[in-house]
């Protein structure tokens, strides 16, 4: 039986910013991804475990040592640098001083071959021609590792590095392991797993919502027995949009908000609608999130800014004590009316009333 533990895209060093998503979270989580990688056969990094200058990262030496460490316990690495490793040429000196087995990146040889044990697994990669592979033998297990796009449509790819499900599907290899997509999605052919994408392990954009993973794969009599998915991410995203006018009351506010107050979470949320509640509840009920980023595309009702204006010592203030006495006998949206009027033409009195 050979082990498999499949991790793409950990994007050390990404400029993206994502607040609350930092290096120092990647770094958390490819330790704690490295520990499950000592219970494995082979270990495969399937491209852009960096972005930018490798070298000048922080946490590049310390990624080195917790690689070395596995070569150390018997560990194979594949690895494969993606695009946002290659982009920068100073980069292949750093790329090429990741310890590994195998780095699948500039080399002249089509394969490499691993004997575990009584079994011999054949991993390709690093070449433009993804099409033209051939196997190099009928015994063995053989894996493609690639960072590409895979294109869902079918059509012949344009970019070189690319191919389509259909052309996946036929492909000799046993299994593709694959990065470069954010998400994770697995691919069959007759009623067999031919390739995955593990995603990316910790979020690099508010889209990367929820829990992220590495792919653990069994393989017997070269082929694959069981993929399982193990969650990885230190910090996951959730994504909730409040329709405001569905919230009546804190209670409900606190109610729907609740589940979310985690350490470990992230919380974009975004507001639509007439809202009658403060914004500012929700980071008083989110205290224990790791962050909150909110996007309001709402509007106060005319009853909130009522009473958020009543008490000014001021002209404005004085309309609308005024005006929330006559609360209900004005239709809202003649309400709305009249209190843009009077915050685009008012000017605040400065004596005592």
């Amino acid at each position: 039986m050979i082990s498999i533990l499949l991790m793409s895209d950990m994007h050390f060093g990404t400029d993206k910013a994502l607040p609350y998503i930092d290096d120092s979270v990647r770094f958390g989580t490819f330790q704690k991804i490295c520990m499950i990688a000592k219970q494995h056969s082979i270990f495969i990094i399937a491209g852009d475990l960096f972005e930018g200058s490798i070298a000048l990262n922080p946490y590049y030496s310390s990624v080195k040592d917790l690689l070395q460490s596995l070569l150390k316990e018997g560990v194979k690495i594949i690895y494969i640098p993606g695009e946002a490793e290659l982009e920068d040429n100073g980069n292949i000196d750093a790329i090429h001083e990741i310890p590994s087995t195998v780095t699948l990146s500039g080399c002249s040889e089509k394969f490499f071959n691993l004997m575990l044990d009584t079994q011999m697994v054949y991993c390709y990669g690093g070449g433009n021609d993804i099409a033209g592979i051939t196997k190099a033998g009928q015994e063995g297990f053989h894996i493609g590792v690639f960072h590409i796009d895979l294109e869902e449509n079918n059509h012949t790819a344009v970019d070189p590095h690319a191919i389509s499900v259909k052309l996946l599907k036929s492909m000799p290899l046993d299994f593709y392991a694959l990065g470069h997509h954010h998400n994770f999605s697995m691919y069959k052919y007759k009623n067999k797993i031919i390739g995955a994408y593990p995603g990316s392990p910790e979020a690099v954009t508010f889209s990367e919502t929820g829990d992220r993973y590495v792919l653990s794969i069994t393989v017997m009599n070269n082929e694959i027995h069981q993929i399982k998915r193990i969650t990885v991410n230190s910090v996951r995203i959730e994504s909730l949009t409040i329709q405001c006018p569905a919230i009546h009351s804190n209670e409900e506010l606190h109610n729907l908000l609740k589940p979310y107050n985690n350490p470990s979470v992230v919380l974009h949320c975004t507001l639509e609608g007439v809202r009658s509640f403060n914004s500012n509840e929700i980071l008083a009920i989110c205290n224990r999130c790791a962050g909150v980023m909110l996007d309001d595309n709402s509007k106060l009702s005319g009853e909130s800014i009522c009473a958020m204006y009543k008490d000014e010592k001021t002209l404005r203030g004085y309309f609308f004590t005024e005006l929330q006495k006559n609360f209900d006998n004005v239709p809202e949206d003649m309400l709305m009316d009249i209190i843009n009027d009077i915050e685009n033409t008012s000017v605040t009195y400065k004596g005592d009333l």
